[in-house]
């Protein structure tokens, strides 16, 4: 799980997604987690707040 928490995360930043509209459309080809699966993990409501996250994971 903490694998693909990561392997999420590390997307985001290197893709440089913005909306949870654009990272809901690497769903289907990538093994990431859902939307709602990163924001209970990380206890963030909002996508932005994961994506300043996502910034700050090496």
């Amino acid at each position: 799980m903490k694998e693909a928490y990561l392997k999420s995360l590390h997307i985001i930043r290197q893709l440089n997604i913005k909306t949870e509209v654009e990272y809901r459309e690497l769903l289907h080809d990538y093994l990431i987690l859902n939307t709602e699966s990163l924001k209970y993990i990380t206890r963030k409501k909002k996508f932005k707040d994961i994506v300043k996250l996502a910034e700050e994971v090496e």
